[in-house]
């Protein structure tokens, strides 16, 4: 039933609040990864949950650098894949090198902070944003 209520909630969204629920869920995604790192969860449940956790941040990452329009984004598109590289770059050192909760904090508070400028985008552009409910 959630899942449904999700899924028509995302393709009814206006594109703008479809990059920021792909922010809210990939911030989900990050800090569930970062939790279960500072309690040095290592039973095969915890490190499965993990990296599924830190495969999908991965996953949505690739789909908000891959969509971007190079030609009509112009500069804020080139920064954004820059920004968009540098943490999957993060994220491909922590998968190998192991638990770095530091680093997925900081990779947290940079999705946050595009997710507030998104929603800025959101409030000129549409008007009133949309609610959005919490990423699940």
């Amino acid at each position: 039933m959630m899942n449904a209520y999700l899924e028509n909630m995302v393709l009814t969204a206006n594109p703008v609040m479809q990059v920021i629920l792909l922010y809210e869920k990939a911030i989900a995604c990050l800090e569930e990864a970062r939790e279960i790192m500072e309690k040095g969860l290592q039973d095969s449940d915890s490190i499965k949950s993990k990296y599924e956790s830190l495969g999908r941040a991965t996953e949505i990452l690739t789909v908000l650098k891959a969509t971007l329009n190079m030609e009509q984004g112009g500069e804020i598109a080139k920064n954004l894949s820059e920004i968009y590289q540098a943490l999957l770059n993060d994220l491909v050192r922590i998968t190998v090198e192991g638990d770095d909760p530091e680093t997925i904090r900081k990779m947290v508070k940079v999705l946050k902070e595009l997710k507030e400028s998104w929603e800025e985008v959101e409030r000129k552009v549409y008007g009133k944003p949309q609610e959005a409910t919490p990423a699940v």
